[in-house]
């Protein structure tokens, strides 16, 4: 589904306020690897290195797509994954809203 230049640009701007909400997790994961005096500093260090490839191809997944099309299918995943909030949706056409709010 195109979406129109409004609605494009309120995904820019939800787009990056998404990504600053998913950096923040990622420390917020890498900080409770980091302080988990229950594992060796080994394990700690493959945690974290399993954790980087994991949230690596989810950032990839939902951020290196940067396309028109698929602006609604990815603020669709962005809701579900609370990347997003519903009342930040209000400003979206009917369309672009009825279409995020579909199951997938």
């Amino acid at each position: 589904m195109s979406i129109t230049d409004r609605d494009w640009r309120l995904f820019l701007g939800l787009r990056e306020t998404a990504r600053e909400r998913f950096a923040e997790d990622t420390l917020s994961q890498v900080l409770a690897i980091c302080l988990d005096e229950n594992r060796s500093t080994v394990e700690r260090e493959q945690a974290l290195a399993e954790l980087t490839r994991q949230r690596e191809q989810e950032q990839a997944a939902l951020f290196g797509d940067h396309r028109r099309r698929t602006a609604t299918l990815c603020l669709h995943f962005l809701r579900h994954l609370g990347l997003v909030r519903d009342h930040e949706l209000k400003g979206f056409s009917l369309a672009v809203r009825r279409t995020i709010s579909a199951d997938i």
